[in-house]
């Protein structure tokens, strides 16, 4: 890939809006890293951490950093009582070390090979259900993200824990999904957080009530294998099963619709690998990989926030500050990866940091990873050769950070 060089002159962004609309974000992160690799955003009250050893430390480091919203400075709990206050002081990132910790070990009881084979295929048969009318469509424009990306996501989640299609309630779930990410994401509006807590009140009793059905009668699916995990006598709660379902929906479903969109826009600009994927569908694994170091989040990325007042590259960082662990800053950095700025799907991208790292690595990234696995394999039908993104229309590619829209391809 050709980069294009900042002049002699250029500045580094005065706001954050600079920042995230940049024409070339990812030249600005290398001059970020080179120039201020702890660099605070001018008016938005966060850092921006671009250098690669920096950000894997910091996924790691439990007592300068945490992933907790909660140590905020401008943290505004829900009220008490309300379901998403119940969310904050009770997901994951909100718990001590021991009982994440537990939490883990016990959903890892429930990723048995026999689980995993089971979700595999139920996420190629959700794969193909909004594949199959894509396909043979030349000469027509299609928008990607409503038809293909955005919902896939939501109904494999469905799918894995158990959701039933009759009468619309999978139709109904990935709603109700999609108001709750909409007011739990970074910097959600009010109007969507209370979105989200209406959401909430129709799937937490929902998710309560399917969990203890699955006590008595377990399913094929991924509540009942969260119901019945046992380790070392000990067990899961329902609400501790339902704080992951909402998990799972927060951290999944967005994040991989992204994805996707900026999977098959990488591969309309890259034809050629998209060509080899093509002759040989082994590369696939390595492909979605690549894909997510290569043009994921741009300088969006993880937030972490200051336990501690500290120094970082000779910046004071203050207690309940927030540090944004930039994705690009990352998985473009040339003292980890050769040549940061060159799509090659048999890259070596073991140093990949999009899933984060440490004790909060993301529980879903396996799920995470094949589902664009199947996607990127469903876009090989639908993308025939010569299909181009319709950069003439209102539809570019979506920003993470600046909001969703559509993504429409002319298929060839």
């Amino acid at each position: 890939m050709s980069k294009q060089p900042f002049t002699a002159d250029a500045t580094l962004p005065q706001s954050l809006q600079e920042l995230f609309g940049a024409a070339d974000p990812f030249g600005l992160v290398h001059r970020l890293r080179e120039e201020a690799p702890v660099f605070r955003v001018p008016g938005a009250g966060f850092w921006l951490v671009t250098r690669h050893d920096d950000i894997k430390a910091l996924f790691r480091d439990q007592e300068r950093v945490t992933a907790d919203q909660r140590a905020s400075a401008g943290f505004r709990p829900r009220p008490e009582g309300s379901y998403l206050r119940w969310v904050q002081d009770n997901g994951l990132l909100a718990l001590p070390s021991d009982g994440h910790a537990r939490i883990r070990r016990l959903v890892s009881a429930a990723f048995t090979p026999r689980a995993v084979r089971r979700m595999d295929e139920q996420i190629r048969d959700v794969v193909e259900e909004f594949a199959a009318p894509l396909r043979r469509r030349s000469g027509e424009t299609l928008d990607l993200s409503q038809d293909f990306a955005d919902p896939i996501p939501n109904a494999v989640i469905a799918r894995i824990i158990g959701v039933p299609s009759e009468g619309g309630d999978d139709k109904r779930f990935r709603k109700l999904a999609h108001a709750f990410i909409r007011g739990v994401v970074q910097f959600a509006t009010p109007e969507a957080q209370d979105g989200a807590e209406a959401a909430l009140a129709e799937l937490y009793p929902w998710v309560e009530h399917v969990a203890a059905e699955r006590r008595v009668a377990p399913r094929a699916d991924l509540v009942s294998d969260l119901v019945h995990a046992v380790d070392r006598d000990d067990s899961l709660s329902d609400r501790e099963i339902i704080m992951l379902v909402t998990g799972l929906l927060a951290a999944g479903s967005t994040t991989t619709a992204m994805a996707c969109i900026l999977m098959a826009n990488t591969f309309l600009r890259y034809p050629e690998p998209f060509e080899r994927i093509r002759r040989d569908r082994s590369l696939i694994p390595g492909a979605v990989e690549e894909v997510l170091r290569f043009s994921f989040g741009g300088p969006a990325g993880l937030a972490r926030y200051a336990l501690q007042d500290f120094t970082l590259r000779g910046q004071q960082i203050r207690k309940g500050e927030m540090l944004m662990l930039s994705f690009a800053g990352a998985n473009r950095d040339p003292e980890v990866f050769e040549d940061p700025d060159v799509f090659d799907i048999e890259r070596d991208a073991r140093e990949l940091l999009v899933f984060g790292g440490g004790a909060h690595y993301c529980l879903g990234a396996n799920l995470a990873r094949q589902e664009l696995a199947c996607m990127l394999d469903g876009l090989l039908e639908i993308l025939t050769p010569g299909s181009k993104v319709r950069t003439d229309l209102e539809g570019g590619v979506r920003r993470m950070f600046l909001g969703q829209g559509p993504f429409l391809v002319q298929i060839a």
